[in-house]
């Protein structure tokens, strides 16, 4: 019996069984999920998470954006899903999937960008895909379905990639469709998505606030006790507080 007729008969994952996220990435070689994709109290994920907490200087945090810089216009052709997820068509029946540049913001400084296998098929409305966060792992769900044709080694390298070129540069994966994407009905415009995702934004900002306001946050040693100053909200508010807040808003 060959090797492709034995996966056949006897699939390495079973039937009804969902492949944890780190098994997808190829960080262990096999683990299967008992919490429907429910990340944040799973003990693999918080032990794996910690470990790429550990090593954060194989991926350095660039530097923000200067305010003088201006954001690429959105490229022709992009059409958006509700879950702040972008899609664009490309030749013979292809189309490339991206973070909407508002989520990708949000994300400040990711770990890790879980990407689905190469052959793979997605399906539109289901998780697709994950960020690694220092708070915990973000779902992303899939805008359209397809088969996975490419994905994006650079995120691989850096993730952070998907935050300084959400549009660009720091696109997902690349799919093999079978109608044109402008045949999806759940698809939006990007006129018809900027003012959805704008309130998303304000509402991210005014949740971000109201957990300032509250006050009693710890920050840490002082610049005076020879401390480090802290770069952002994420780190004032604490890792876990701050992953919330953007799953609440974002997935």
């Amino acid at each position: 019996m060959s090797e492709s007729e034995s996966q056949g008969k006897y699939p390495i994952v079973p039937p009804n069984e969902i492949r944890c996220v780190w098994m997808t990435a190829g960080v262990v070689s096999y683990q299967l999920c008992d919490r429907r994709l429910e990340c944040e109290q799973c003990p693999l994920d918080i032990a794996l998470r910690q470990r790429f907490a550990n090593q954060r200087a194989l991926h350095p945090r660039k530097p923000p954006v200067a305010n003088n810089q201006t954001t690429p216009e959105t490229p022709s052709g992009t059409l958006y899903g509700r879950k702040h997820v972008w899609v664009r068509a490309g030749e013979s029946n292809t189309a490339r999937v991206g973070l909407e540049p508002g989520f990708a913001s949000a994300l400040v400084s990711p770990k890790a960008i879980v990407l689905p296998a190469v052959g793979e098929h997605v399906i539109r409305g289901k998780v697709c895909s994950w960020v690694v966060m220092e708070g915990g792992t973000l779902p992303i769900v899939a805008p359209i379905s397809g088969k996975v044709r490419m994905t994006n080694a650079k995120l691989t390298e850096n993730p952070h990639t998907i935050c300084l070129s959400p549009l660009g540069s720091g696109w997902l994966f690349e799919l093999t469709v079978e109608a044109p994407v402008a045949q999806e009905t759940d698809l939006m415009s990007v006129g018809d998505a900027a003012p959805i995702f704008a309130e998303d934004e304000t509402k991210f900002q005014n949740l971000l606030m109201a957990e300032l306001l509250k006050g009693g946050e710890v920050v840490g040693p002082t610049m005076a006790d020879g401390g480090q100053a802290l770069s952002g909200l994420s780190e004032i508010l604490g890792p876990t507080k701050y992953f919330r807040l953007v799953r609440n808003i974002y997935t």
